[in-house]
């Protein structure tokens, strides 16, 4: 049996640790991005890659009746999730069942897997990428009978964390990943598929920036795809992978805020929407897959014919889906399915009212903050002229009032919320920021009142070594516990009645489950039909595979473990040709 790997859990993104790792990679990462570009290096290195590659035949050489896709996105975060959509998207053929009750549908394993952004959490290096992507890929995969598979990735914003260093190592400079051939030369690719279906890969960087070199090899890759059209006098049908749902973000641009609202398309238009426009506008993008949202949300066209897919269930963590708009796209594409449904999405926001257990350590950030504003009100603190409450609460409003650095450190926790906010209404960051700040003020207030009432009521001196020892210990616990359920309460009202904070309000709760990949199959008839499957419930507990020695998975769910199986999110979706 193999070596059993480290399970890796599920990335604490309030970790104190973490968000100082992270503030650290977005900054880092932003700036070297903007001075160096690796794709221009890469461009010209592979220039001697093929344009295309040619998935119309298989390895022997017979062309392809059939072709069978697996999608996974935003994966590489925890063992569970990660590998149980690793586990079920390589088992050789899976049966899932219809929702509502429906026939159960049988497909076979993907011929080819397309990784669409984001790969690892929470940065790329090289033993995250080995933990959190490659090995449990390799271990669900096994070893394969019969044609290897092929796999094909686009990198998200996380893997530009290193200038996609990492990711070109793994995915450009390597002839096989997770046991799958590699064949790609660049960080984007262009594939040809049977029946006059196409899928480009597209390589966005941080800021939704296509490059040069990019813009002129897929003006090529057109050209291609224009002459075979003319050559089989049928139109070609293209499918485009993005790491992020630019139609979504649009479409969620603030209507009330012109300026905001024209800066989004201009930089849309300057980079996806020029590639849809300008250099593939002779041929229908038929469908549009993409990640960076964790969930799975379906628009598509009355007649089906233009599907615009949101699949970022590969194994991060959970993005709710009732907070989103659900009236049509500009291109009048509706909403058709989303996953988890409104109604569960919902119900998950009440586990924010939780935070202080289900991000434990954050509330060392928020006690340490306490304890720090809440120095500066004790040390300006003098005798009151009585112990009652209200005498007490008064000398702490003197001495905040009285302190320039109590006063000044309340202005920089309400100003640092402010900042905090996760709007692009400017009412509501200050009215919202502002409140989520005051709300932590006044709890520092309150627990070094309440202190003052109780070296009072045990007979200690005010300033005494008895009260200033217990205001370290109440401040900094009191910051710990209260502090994070002041964060939590914040964040569950701003889920659930603002619609705000989408990511902040579920990364922290790190919800394993609710994980998809997508199957689609391109059948003889030269239609595309789409799978979206689901887990509802991943497994946490995992037994040796019994048949790894013959080559296959290395592990499998364990006997007895809750999990559920597979299942269609939505009946199968198919793309008329």
């Amino acid at each position: 049996m193999p070596t059993r790997p480290e399970f890796a859990p599920m990335v604490r993104w309030f970790g104190p640790a973490q968000l100082l790792r992270t503030a650290g990679s977005v900054v880092i990462s932003k700036v070297f991005g903007a001075v160096f570009d690796r794709r221009r290096l890469d461009a010209r290195l592979s220039s001697g890659e093929p344009l295309i590659h040619d998935l119309t035949r298989d390895e022997s050489g017979r062309p392809r009746e059939r072709l069978v896709l697996d999608y996974v996105a935003d994966t590489g975060d925890g063992w569970n999730s990660t590998y149980a959509v690793a586990y079920w998207s390589a088992r050789p053929e899976l049966t899932v069942r219809a929702p509502d009750g429906g026939a159960e549908v049988t497909t076979r394993r993907g011929d080819v897997l397309i990784f669409g952004g984001d790969l690892v959490y929470p940065a790329p290096n090289r033993g995250a990428y080995q933990q959190r992507l490659v090995t449990p890929f390799t271990s669900a995969l096994g070893e394969p009978h019969g044609e290897r598979p092929q796999v094909f990735a686009i990198p998200g914003n996380h893997d530009w964390y290193d200038n996609l260093a990492h990711f070109t190592r793994l995915f450009v400079d390597a002839d096989e990943v997770a046991g799958r051939a590699a064949p790609q030369r660049r960080s984007y690719f262009a594939l040809e598929l049977p029946r006059g279906w196409w899928l480009l890969g597209v390589d966005i960087q941080l800021s939704s920036d296509i490059d040069r070199d990019q813009v002129a090899y897929f003006r090529e890759v057109a050209a291609r795809v224009r002459a075979r059209a003319t050559s089989r006098d049928e139109p070609a049908n293209v499918i485009l992978c993005t790491a992020e749902p630019y139609w979504i973000y649009e479409h969620e641009a603030d209507l009330d805020n012109p300026k905001a609202r024209a800066l989004q398309r201009a930089v849309l238009e300057n980079n996806l929407n020029f590639l849809e426009r300008h250099v593939f506008k002779d041929h229908p993008i038929r469908v549009y897959l993409a990640g960076d949202l964790h969930h799975y949300r379906r628009h598509a066209s009355d007649d089906a014919r233009t599907q615009r897919v949101t699949a970022g269930g590969g194994g991060a963590f959970l993005h709710p889906t009732h907070n989103l708009s659900t009236t049509p796209l500009a291109d009048g594409c509706a909403l058709r399915s989303a996953y988890p449904d409104p109604a569960t999405s919902r119900r998950l926001t009440w586990r924010d009212l939780l935070f202080p257990i289900v991000s434990p350590t954050f509330g060392l950030l928020t006690g340490l903050l306490y304890l720090y504003v809440g120095w500066y009100m004790i040390a300006e603190m003098r005798r009151p002229e009585s112990y009652a409450p209200v005498d007490i609460l008064s000398e702490v409003a003197r001495a905040l009032a009285s302190s320039p650095g109590a006063g000044t450190s309340f202005a920089i926790v309400i100003g640092g919320f402010i900042l905090f906010t996760d709007t692009r209404k400017r009412w509501y960051r200050v009215l919202g920021g502002g409140l989520h700040g005051v709300a932590h003020v006044t709890a520092m207030t309150i627990i070094v009142g309440l202190l003052g009432a109780a070296a009072s009521a045990l007979g200690w001196e005010l300033l005494g070594l008895g009260h200033l020892g217990a205001s370290i210990v109440a401040l900094f616990i009191g910051g710990w516990l209260i502090g994070s359920l002041i964060m939590g309460a914040y964040l569950f009202l701003s889920l659930r009645v603002f619609k705000t904070h989408t990511t902040e309000g579920f990364s922290g709760l790190a919800i394993e489950d609710y994980k998809h990949f997508l199957r689609l199959v391109i059948d003889d008839d030269g239609s595309l039909t789409i799978y979206p499957i689901g887990i509802d419930r991943v497994p946490r507990r995992w037994s040796d595979g019994p048949e790894a020695d013959a080559g296959g998975p290395a592990f499998v769910p364990a006997p007895g473990d809750p999990a559920t199986a597979p299942r269609l999110i939505e009946p199968p979706v198919r793309v008329p040709r």
